[in-house]
């Protein structure tokens, strides 16, 4: 019994090592999503049936053959009119009947379409319904990227909050553990004593609020990346490393993914027209049969050769549309006008990507200088704190002044949360833009905190950071 239990708990342990999922970096992270987002599976699964149904729309380009075996009971064979002259009755004309009750045939027929320009005009579409589905893909796996980096980041931030929210908690606890031993000594007042406490319990929300939102963009993030809620996802890269300063131009901004897939529909728009063109042209078909044939008097068939005699002939057909009450004409005129609707979309979209873009640039220089400028008032500020956590300590200031130093710490450290969030949020959309997107990583931005804020014990976030990008 001790043996199986060793086992079973070295099993349990296997099976928790693989449970848990580390990523170093957002490149690792798009990877897996790529790979196991059930969405993005079924996107391929779409491309791949496309190419099949491509391959059955080529399928005219190649001959058809068919073998057939059929039996037919003449239940009133029909008479044929003869010259009288065959059965020595010249000047007359007989009625004589061909044939036997029962007749066999068995063969192979060969056809091959020489002529069918509805049939390359489909062949077309579905080579371009294949470039359509392929841009789908491509733009939905660009839409999963962004959505991921969003969320990853937003989890890389609430995990950074919630640290640093429990130092805030200890601090505030500390604040609070002073007041009350001056209160009990009688040097200070009852006011002092209610506003620690007050301050202690305001962190102390945040810090839930925090956790609230860590557990909730995990769950989040679960679910793109294809996991399971108990699955254990832990995410180690540094958001505070020093950034690598990147320059941005339209070219790497464009979104060319989404614009393909107008561009594709517009296509298949121009070749749907000359598919309606096609139906006013003839088709040309020609077959050749191969067989042989037997009569027999009752129902018997025979397998002897000798009674199997020869037949085979070789057709041509040529189909002419004449008049088809105007449907043809109509499904022409309907197809140019879904041709022009495809090609003002094109140009619509095509239009508002391009300005879409540009605010997307503007958004990412925006945030990186509302970043730095976070960054340093933040840093400013938590001096601040350090300095008047000292002279409270001294007995120089009061607790007003020192929470007045700790709430601007607060507001700083918000403004820059959110800056930093906004930031890398930006920078990873242009990362999924640029096409060598899978080789270089994202530099993530520096730390605003000197080793002193480590033992001042700095604040965190307002719990409305991580809510403002939701």
């Amino acid at each position: 019994m001790k043996a199986v239990g060793i086992i079973l708990a070295f099993i349990m342990q296997l099976t928790i090592i693989q449970a848990q999922i580390v990523f170093k970096s957002i490149n690792e992270v798009w990877e897996y999503s790529l790979s196991n987002n059930p969405e993005n599976i079924m996107y391929q699964l779409q491309v791949e049936k496309a190419k099949q149904d491509k391959k059955t729309a080529n399928s005219y380009l190649f001959p058809k053959a068919g073998v057939n075996f059929s039996g037919q009971k003449n239940i009133e064979i029909p008479e044929t009119p003869v010259p009288g002259e065959l059965i020595g009755m010249p000047g007359q004309t007989v009625y004589m009947k061909f044939g036997q009750n029962y007749s066999y045939n068995s063969g192979i027929t060969v056809s091959k379409t020489l002529f069918d320009w509805q049939s390359k005009a489909q062949a077309k579409i579905a080579k371009l319904n294949v470039l359509l589905t392929e841009a789908q893909k491509d733009y939905f796996e660009q839409t999963l990227k962004e959505q991921v980096a969003q969320v990853y980041y937003t989890v890389l931030t609430s995990n950074q909050a919630v640290k640093i929210s429990q130092k805030d908690f200890e601090l505030a606890d500390s604040l609070y553990l002073l007041a009350k031993k001056r209160f009990e000594q009688s040097l200070t007042d009852k006011l002092v004593l209610n506003q620690a406490k007050i301050n202690r319990n305001k962190v102390f929300e945040k810090l839930e609020q925090n956790k609230s939102y860590q557990s909730q963009w995990h769950y989040n993030l679960k679910l793109l990346l294809g996991l399971t809620a108990t699955d254990t996802l832990l995410l180690v890269e540094d958001i505070f490393a020093k950034p690598k300063q990147e320059k941005w131009d339209n070219t790497i901004a464009a979104n060319e993914d989404y614009i393909n897939i107008f561009k594709w529909q517009s296509e298949i728009a121009r070749s749907e027209s000359k598919k309606a063109l096609a139906r006013f042209t003839p088709k040309i078909d020609v077959a050749y049969y191969l067989g042989t044939f037997q009569y027999q008097n009752d129902f018997t068939l025979s397998l002897n050769s000798a009674d199997w005699k020869p037949n085979s002939y070789l057709g041509l057909s040529v189909t002419i549309p004449v008049f088809t009450g105007f449907a043809n004409k109509t499904q022409y005129s309907a197809a140019k006008i879904s041709g022009q609707i495809a090609r003002q979309k094109l140009h619509d979209e095509t239009r508002k990507a391009s300005i879409n873009d540009s605010i997307l640039l503007l958004n990412y220089n925006t945030s990186e200088k509302l970043m730095l400028l976070g960054s340093e008032n933040f840093q400013v500020s938590g001096n601040s704190v350090e300095l008047a956590s000292q002279k409270y300590a001294q007995g120089i200031i009061g607790l007003d002044e020192y929470l007045k130093a700790f709430d601007d710490y607060l507001n700083f450290q918000n403004q820059y949360f959110n800056s930093l969030s906004d930031y890398l949020i930006n920078k990873a959309i242009l990362e999924t833009r640029k096409n060598n997107n899978h080789e270089k990583e994202i530099h993530s931005i520096l730390h605003p905190w000197n080793n002193h804020f480590n033992r001042l014990q700095p604040t965190g976030r307002s719990a409305t950071t991580t809510q403002g990008h939701c």
